[in-house]
């Protein structure tokens, strides 16, 4: 009899756990329902412009590389406070310092002390864009300065177009119900995150802000291109998806 319990428990737990799994395994309800994709997209002008440049200098007199990368980061922050960007839009990684080496004759020997930092300008005023990039590129801080398009206000418009992919999912879900004779209930769930599939275990939030950044080259001719050359930022594209389960009545 004890062992005829044990057995009956045992498969008990079995069933259990079974259903469990199957349940966690799907990410739909049970009950009749609707799961739709909506999605938007919006143009907005971007407002301001990301300037990173990586200052280094290799020496070996560690002393004086980091002299040099120190004096050509104050020249940099000088600079641009000229073109009235305020020390909260500048923003400076520590020094990295690093042993640089090559090989000689099967020896690995040192060539000199590899020290840099990054800085990063957020200039707000577009157009003050040609002579800023004009200024950088004559002062010779950088060798490599690059340039991104963006939006101050990212958050304010993330929820814009979220909002507006939710109308989408919810007109989507009702035209899908009305055409079997059915009536849109609650939404059951809401996810940024494609839940069919194994695409689920990816965790991607489907929203991007898409624009355009440049790279250029402190030579001649990126002078020419900065001092010359008519500037404008266009508009740039932010979408989002989000992926919504609503139960049918």
């Amino acid at each position: 009899m004890k062992i005829h319990n044990r057995f009956w428990l045992s498969a008990l737990f079995s069933a259990a756990a079974l259903v469990a799994v199957n349940t966690m395994a799907s990410p739909l309800p049970q009950q009749p329902h609707v799961y739709v994709e909506g999605s938007a997209e919006l143009e907005v002008e971007p407002d301001m412009m990301v300037f990173s440049l990586s200052i280094q200098t290799v020496d070996m007199d560690l002393a004086k590389a980091k002299a040099d990368v120190d004096a050509r980061s104050r020249l940099l922050i000088d600079a641009s406070k000229k073109f009235g960007i305020k020390a909260n839009d500048i923003a400076t990684t520590a020094l990295n310092i690093r042993p640089e080496y090559e090989y000689k004759d099967g020896l690995r020997v040192l060539t000199g002390n590899n020290v840099s930092r990054q800085v990063d300008i957020n200039l707000r005023d577009l157009k003050k864009y040609p002579e800023m990039m004009k200024a950088l590129v004559d002062a010779k801080i950088s060798e490599t300065i690059n340039t991104t398009l963006t939006v101050s206000d990212k958050k304010a418009i993330e929820e814009k177009v979220q909002n507006a992919a939710m109308d989408d999912a919810k007109a989507r879900a009702g035209r899908l119900a009305k055409s079997q004779g059915q009536s849109l209930g609650a939404p059951w769930s809401i996810s940024e995150f494609n839940n069919r599939g194994n695409e689920r275990w990816e965790l991607r939030p489907n929203r991007e802000l898409m624009g355009s950044s440049a790279v250029m080259k402190a030579d001649a001719m990126s002078l020419q291109r900065a001092s010359g050359e008519p500037f404008e930022p266009g508009v740039m594209k932010i979408t989002a998806q989000v992926y919504v389960v609503y139960l049918l009545k």
